[in-house]
């Protein structure tokens, strides 16, 4: 196996991690209990109308996640078990009865550009014509965080809401967005007018979490260290005073930093904002609003609402926040990693396909090699489509939505968290929301506008993934087409009709492909993101060197010389300046953000939460020095935002003594220093792997570069100056991170994991 496989699968291979992420469903007679269980349960199904295969699948699911008590001689709590495995299949089941029998829009597609394979494939999606409304994907990469995800709503519907807004543990509570905090509230009424009972831990596996007990003896740890280490007369007094500001964002040209510090205001406060350095993207005062909701015109980036950990006065978004009111939309293109449909379903997280036109890129089932790149549509109206993966390695790995609303205007969503509930409740993750109003008149997209690269990234990747195939099938078999305001016609031309105006990130996209040649390589990947650098001006100056660090989730195995170009590229270099470059004999210094064995001990959730972090073979102790341990600022979670942190500082000289300013910078005109950059930061679905950003190689003439994944992110500049506090503002994570010490390891879940 290749160093490009081994990264695919460290990198969050869809294909690859999913058999040793969960064991397989038992066969009949290996699990003679669980066989008794599932007749039991499912005596009442007609065997021709169910896919048993199916519901196995579900039951063995809620089994592994929690048991039946009758296996530990506890009846009462068999009878519970008893209730939500029926639960399961009888929602299973729920699935294949909920078809629409009014309307049976094929199950493929066919269009000029299918193929003889993708006819096979539609042959083999009419034997599924009835599907479920949204179907359960099968075992994923991250398996374990859906099993997760699963015990804790199970646990949350046997506690009520009681545990969420419980008088005796405030901090969750306050740490909810308003929204949810009225929802939760509505639905402990009846609770409350009920005598009291005990309030159930969270289970997980065979474990039982008692959630508040546990914050209440981290928050216990926590006062005693700071009682320890904190002289009385440096405790910090809240600055009641600063309580309604909050940094400003504003109007955009994609060059410059005037275009970041300018515009109107938005939102309730942070604490000191009067002192601390201006978010870029975020706004204060209150946002505009319409029949769809508030919406963000110069961009908004946010941290997710956790339903756990320490409470934050900065605002944060939840699902349903970035959806908008579903009675509002009239399409949504929507891609994730994994899915979980039905928390999807019963949340009410996306409105019904059938009454909202739905496009679901995602990646393709594991075991249906044939489905790949190709795409399905399924009774209820809404289409799947699965990306093409190359040779059948890498990733399906973005996350974004296109939402366009019935009032005119277009939500563009990108996001590091999957659509399953516990990316958005107990992780950190990270997303960035930005709307564009309709122009009076449609303007073409031109490539030398600089604003308009950012819909032309997305017409690229749109064109990869065969959108405007599923779009048209949707405006010819969908009952709503009518209500849909977008077309694909002309390389999506449609996107002219928004204002683009505002747009002050740059879209850096990774598509699997070897690509050859300077130009071609410089569209996608590591060398997009070097391409993205150089133009806008956003590297380091004379005199200064670049400090840079990576937090993410999963880790590639590194090799010097991938470790070496990588670091180029973060200097703006490109594919031509590498032509000549000697073989490098140190590691670039690029931190790495990735949390500790002992950290994750420390969590809320324990070992149990982490099973989203994949470290696999990264970690060598000959580049210990570059690790460091990533920890959230709302404390007791684990992160799975990726970032990509640089800014600006002073080079040392020989003798470790930062070089002095020349006097002439220092006389420069104060329209430069306005405009000025120090830095800048990733935020994106990239994960620091060979699989996510490819591999360069400039020995072989052309040029090549190959990308194993598909990826999506946003870079956006700092202001010069304040570089560092900005950044200490925007990252989720406690900056400075904490140097691994010699008795640290990386967190790995097969070694770790109870």
């Amino acid at each position: 196996m290749d160093e490009d496989e081994v990264a695919s699968i460290l990198g969050e291979s869809s294909l690859n991690l999913a058999t040793s992420a969960r064991p397989t469903v038992p066969q009949r007679g290996e699990n003679r209990a669980f066989d008794r269980y599932f007749d039991e349960s499912t005596r009442h199904h007609d065997p021709s109308e169910v896919d048993f295969q199916e519901l196995r699948r579900a039951a063995w699911a809620t089994w592994k996640i929690n048991p039946p008590a009758a296996l530990s001689g506890n009846t009462r709590e068999n009878d519970n078990d008893d209730d939500e495995l029926a639960r399961v299949l009888a929602l299973s089941v729920q699935e294949h009865f909920s078809r629409p029998t009014s309307r049976q829009p094929s199950v493929g597609i066919v269009d000029d550009e299918e193929d003889e394979d993708l006819k096979r494939a539609i042959a083999m999606s009419q034997e599924e014509a009835r599907a479920p409304k949204r179907r359960k994907r099968e075992e994923t990469p991250e398996e374990e965080r859906k099993m997760l995800a699963e015990a804790m709503a199970a646990s949350l519907a046997e506690t009520g809401s009681t545990s969420a807004v419980s008088s005796t543990n405030p901090t969750e509570s306050s740490s909810l967005s308003t929204n949810e905090q009225s929802e939760v509230a509505k639905s402990a009424t009846p609770m409350q007018e009920t005598e009291s009972v005990p309030t159930p831990g969270l289970r997980i596996g065979g474990q039982i979490i008692d959630r508040a007990q546990l914050e209440r003896e981290r928050r216990e740890r926590q006062a005693a260290r700071q009682a320890a280490s904190t002289p009385a007369s440096d405790t910090p007094t809240p600055n009641a005073s600063s309580a309604n500001t909050r940094p400003q964002a504003g109007p955009s040209r994609i060059a410059g930093m005037s275009s970041i510090s300018s515009g109107p205001t938005a939102g309730p406060s942070t604490p000191r904002a009067n002192s601390s350095p201006k978010h870029p993207l975020q706004s204060e005062g209150s946002f505009p609003s319409d029949a769809a909701g508030e919406y963000y015109p110069y961009g908004e980036l946010r941290h997710v609402a956790l339903t756990i950990a320490e409470p934050t006065t900065e605002r944060t978004f939840s699902p349903k926040q970035v959806i908008g009111t579903h009675s509002q939309i009239s399409l949504i293109i929507m891609s994730s990693f994994v899915i979980d449909d039905q928390w999807i379903m019963d949340k009410g997280i996306l409105p019904p396909p059938e009454d909202v036109p739905t496009i679901v890129v995602r990646p393709h089932p594991k075991d249906k090699q044939e489905y790949n790149g190709k795409i399905q549509s399924y009774p209820n109206g809404e289409i799947w489509v699965y990306p093409k993966m190359i040779n059948y390695h890498g990733s399906a790995h973005m996350k974004y939505f296109w939402i366009f609303y019935k009032t005119g205007r277009l939500r563009i969503v990108i996001s590091t968290a999957n659509m399953v509930d516990y990316d958005w409740a107990m992780i950190e993750n990270t997303i960035f929301v930005q709307d564009f109003l309709p122009l009076p008149t449609p303007r073409p997209l031109r490539p030398d506008n600089d604003t308009h690269d950012f819909p032309l990234q997305f017409a690229q990747l749109f064109k990869h993934t065969r959108i405007h195939t599923a779009l048209r099938s949707m405006l010819h078999t969908h009952p709503k087409a009518s209500e849909i305001n977008f077309k694909p016609d002309d390389d999506f031309a449609a996107m002219g009709k928004y204002d683009w105006s505002k747009v002050k990130v740059r879209l850096v996209l990774s598509i699997p492909g070897t690509y050859s040649g300077h130009d071609e390589i410089a569209k996608y990947g590591i060398a997009r993101l070097g391409k993205v650098l150089s133009e806008e001006g956003w590297v380091p100056k004379s005199g200064e060197k670049l400090d840079v660090e990576y937090q993410g989730s999963s880790l590639g195995e590194f090799k010097i010389d991938w470790f070496d170009k990588f670091n180029s590229f973060l200097h703006g270099k490109t594919s031509r300046d590498l032509m000549n470059r000697p073989k490098p004999v140190e590691w670039p210094n690029i931190r790495i953000l990735f949390p500790t064995l002992a950290n994750v001990e420390q969590t809320i959730l324990g070992k149990a939460g982490g099973g989203t972090m994949f470290c696999g073979k990264a970690f060598k102790e000959h580049i210990r020095h570059l690790f460091r341990d990533s920890r959230s600022k709302r404390g007791g979670v684990l992160m799975h935002t990726k970032m990509l942190v640089a800014t600006f500082e002073p080079q040392e000289n020989r003798l470790g003594v930062e070089k002095s300013t020349p006097m002439k910078s220092v006389k420069r005109k104060a329209d430069e220093m306005k405009d000025d950059v120090g830095g800048w930061v990733y935020v994106g679905s990239h994960n620091f792997s060979i699989a996510a950003w490819g591999t360069v190689d400039v020995k072989k003439n052309p040029p090549t570069c190959t990308i194993k994944n598909y990826e999506i992110g946003i870079v956006f500049p700092l202001e010069r100056g304040t570089a560092r506090a900005i950044a200490d503002k925007i990252a989720p994570y406690k900056r400075p991170a904490v140097r691994y010490t010699a008795g640290d390891v990386p967190w790995d879940q097969y070694a770790h994991r109870e």
